[in-house]
C-alpha cells in the first residue's frame, strides 16, 4: 500500500515539472540591460540572453541583435524608454523575464541628463524587475559593453557577473549601489548614490612613465592589456537629479577606506614600498552646523603593517591619508554629490522639515570646511 501511495505520489508530479520546463523553454531570461541613447534622442534597449537553442542561435535573435557563445544580443529603439519596450516584447519570439538580471547599464550621455531619476524609475518598474541589479554608468555605448561582458572565467555569465562586481569592490575600485538603492537614494536629500563605472579598453594606454598612481583612472583608461575588454573601475557620482561625474578607482578606494569595506589602503611611504593601512573601524563622520556655513568632520583609527626593520613613520602616513581623504571630499563637493551621507548627520540637526528645507543643506555641504582626524598606529608583522 505503502509503495502504490509513493507512486501515485511521483505520477502526479510529472506534470508539474512538464509544465515547469515548458515555461522556462517559453521565456527569455535577461542577464544584462543595457541602456542608450542615440544620436537622434531616441532610446535603445539592448538585452542580454542566454539562448536556449543550444547555442547555434536557431533564429533566436531579433533586430540587430545576434548570438555570442551562447547568448543572445536583442535590441530594439523607441521615441522614449516605453516606446523601446513596447517594440522590444513586440520582436522577441520568446516572453522576456527580467527576474534575473544582474546588471543595468545606462550609458554615461544618457545618465546626465535631468530625468535620469525617471529613467531608474521606468527600469524598475518593468515586470518582475530585479531589484538587485547592479547599476553600472558606462564610458560610450552600453551596447558595446554589454556585448563585450563574457564568462571568462567560469561558464555562467550570471555567476560571472555577480563574483567579479563582488571582488571589485573588496577590493575599493567600485560601489556596487543596486537598483532599488539607486531608486530610493537619488533625489532623497539626505545621501546620494555613487554607481559603478563601466568601459571597453581599447588597450591604447600606455604607463604614466612619470611615476604617477595609475590606479587614478577611470574605466576604460588602465594601462593593461587582457582578453576581457570590460573594465568596472570608479564611481559616477550623482548630485540627486543626474550623474554628475566621475571619480577614479583610488578615489573610490578612499571612501571604501572610510566606509571600513575594502580591503587595505597602499600609503606611499619615503621607507620605499608602500605600507598596507588598515581601517580599524569604519570613519565617524559629523557635521556641525554654524552661523555661516558647516564644518564636515571626519575621525579614523587606521593600523599599518610594515616589515621588521622598515618602521615608517606614522605621522608622515597620516598625514598622505589625511590629504586624500580631503582631496576625494573636495572632489565630491565639486560634483555637488554628498556620497558619504553628511546630509543624514546634518538634518538630526533641526526639529521641522521647513528649518531644514530654509537650510538649503546642498549649497551649505558644497562650501563646507572639514576637519579631518586620521590616528595610524603601526604593527610589525
Amino acid at each position: 500500500m505503502k509503495r502504490i501511495l509513493i507512486f501515485l505520489l511521483l505520477l502526479s508530479l510529472l506534470p508539474l515539472s512538464g509544465c515547469m520546463s515548458r515555461q522556462l523553454e517559453e521565456q527569455l531570461l535577461v542577464i544584462i540591460l543595457a541602456v542608450d541613447e542615440t544620436e537622434n534622442q531616441k532610446i535603445r534597449l539592448t538585452v542580454k540572453v542566454p539562448s536556449h537553442a543550444g547555442g547555434n542561435g536557431g533564429g533566436e535573435s531579433a533586430g540587430q541583435g545576434g548570438e555570442q557563445q551562447g547568448y543572445l544580443l536583442l535590441e530594439a529603439t523607441g521615441e522614449d524608454f516605453t516606446h523601446a519596450v513596447n517594440v522590444l516584447h513586440a520582436t522577441t519570439p520568446r516572453t522576456l523575464n527580467f527576474s534575473q538580471v544582474r546588471e543595468v547599464v545606462i550609458s554615461d550621455r544618457l545618465a546626465r541628463e535631468n530625468d535620469f531619476s525617471r529613467l531608474l524609475f521606468n527600469i524598475g518598474a518593468l515586470p518582475r524587475m530585479r531589484s538587485a541589479a547592479t547599476v553600472i554608468i558606462c564610458q560610450g555605448e552600453a551596447k558595446s559593453l554589454a556585448e563585450n561582458q563574457k564568462p571568462y572565467v567560469g561558464t555562467r555569465l550570471s555567476r560571472y557577473v555577480e563574483t567579479t562586481l563582488a571582488n571589485y569592490a573588496r577590493k575599493g575600485y567600485v560601489p556596487i549601489t543596486t537598483l532599488g538603492e539607486g531608486m530610493s537614494l537619488l533625489g532623497y536629500g539626505f545621501q546620494d548614490p555613487l554607481f559603478a563605472l563601466g568601459g571597453v579598453n581599447d588597450f591604447s594606454n600606455a604607463a604614466d612613465e612619470t611615476g604617477g598612481n595609475e590606479l587614478d583612472a577611470i574605466a576604460g583608461q588602465l594601462p593593461r592589456k587582457s582578453a576581457n575588454r570590460v573594465e568596472l573601475f570608479g564611481a559616477a557620482a550623482t548630485d540627486g537629479i543626474r550623474v554628475s561625474g566621475e571619480l577614479s578607482g583610488y578615489e573610490m578606494s578612499i571612501l571604501h577606506f572610510l566606509w571600513g569595506s575594502g580591503e587595505s589602503l597602499s600609503v606611499p611611504s619615503s621607507m620605499g614600498s608602500p605600507v598596507p593601512v588598515y581601517a580599524r573601524v569604519p570613519a565617524t563622520l559629523g557635521v556641525e552646523i554654524q552661523e555661516n556655513g558647516a564644518i564636515l568632520k571626519i575621525s579614523l583609527i587606521c593600523e599599518g603593517h610594515y616589515a621588521p626593520g622598515h618602521m615608517p613613520d606614522a605621522k608622515e602616513l597620516s598625514r598622505t591619508i589625511t590629504r586624500d581623504i580631503e582631496n576625494v571630499i573636495r572632489r565630491l563637493q565639486q560634483l555637488r554629490c554628498d556620497g558619504l551621507g553628511f546630509g543624514n548627520r546634518a538634518v538630526k540637526k533641526y526639529l521641522t522639515v521647513s528649518e531644514w528645507e530654509k537650510m538649503n543643506w546642498r549649497d551649505v555641504y558644497c562650501a563646507a570646511e572639514m576637519e579631518i582626524s586620521v590616528s595610524v598606529q603601526l604593527r610589525a608583522v
